[in-house]
């Protein structure tokens, strides 16, 4: 099977998109069609179709002879900003749904991974949290998060029992931006098992996520293991474009979720 090629007019509109969102033209004209186009080796056809896309999404309007000008208030498309807000938003709620035993409070010097992911040296101190989550009086899943030293010091035990970390981040004045985090799957080792009630052994979802915030500072490096009984990864796909590309995905939601 051939692998399925994103169109160019996808492209270079996904650029434009981010730009504008990010306020990188402010809310004054965009480049015109002709320059844009040598800019991204296209025709002036495509970057017409680009065009015409940014306006039906009401994130720029046209005026005739003047150029093309971003929205004072643009309707921001479900781009990978909002995605991440959403998913922050679902990580926050499942936190509210179910309890947490915090297991240990360390200060630690970063490794080369907790290091690479929260862009401190190696060596720096960081605050290292282990928690097992619980659902309805049940495992759910083993969590240890890193955190900056400055912000991990002051989260107390019986807070971090009470709260969801990420909302006391918020209260410590943190303004969560966006977050990235993959799914592997890893099986249970003689010190998680216990915990969750699993055999050495057993299969685990394991998700690792940054979360950063608005400033692109990375504020938590989340290591987790998942009992994949009592939790799922969910995403909404909807197929891009039509024609040649109708074999092209992209993600609409992404959601994660209990089970019973």
């Amino acid at each position: 099977m051939s692998e399925a090629v994103v169109p160019l007019y996808h492209q270079i509109y996904v650029v434009l998109r981010q730009q504008i969102v990010e306020g990188r033209f402010g809310q004054g004209p965009l480049p015109g069609e002709i320059d844009l186009a040598k800019q991204f080796h296209a025709s002036r056809v495509t970057m017409r179709r680009v065009f015409d896309r940014l306006v039906q999404e009401g994130l720029v309007r046209r005026h005739r002879g003047l150029g093309t000008f971003v929205n004072p208030h643009p309707v921001k498309p479900q781009g990978s900003e909002e995605r991440a807000t959403s998913l922050l938003g679902t990580i926050i709620d499942m936190g509210e749904k179910t309890a947490v035993k915090v297991i240990s409070i360390d200060e630690v010097h970063a490794t080369p991974e907790v290091a690479e992911a929260l862009k401190i040296q190696v060596g720096d101190p960081v605050i290292k949290i282990v928690r097992v989550r619980h659902y309805k009086n049940r495992p759910l899943s083993h969590i240890t998060a890193y955190l900056p030293a400055d912000l991990g010091r002051p989260l107390a035990r019986k807070d971090l029992e009470a709260t969801p970390m990420l909302r006391l981040l918020e209260s410590s004045g943190v303004e969560l931006g966006r977050a990235s985090q993959t799914l592997t799957a890893r099986l249970a080792d003689v010190v998680v098992a216990p915990l969750l009630d699993v055999p050495v052994g057993g299969a685990l979802l394991a998700v690792r996520r940054v979360v950063l915030d608005k400033a692109g500072r990375p504020v938590q490096l989340l290591m987790g293991q998942y009992r994949p009984d009592r939790y799922e990864y969910r995403m909404e796909l909807s197929p891009m474009g039509g024609g040649d590309s109708a074999n092209v995905w992209v993600e609409n939601e992404t959601r994660t979720g209990l089970r019973d």
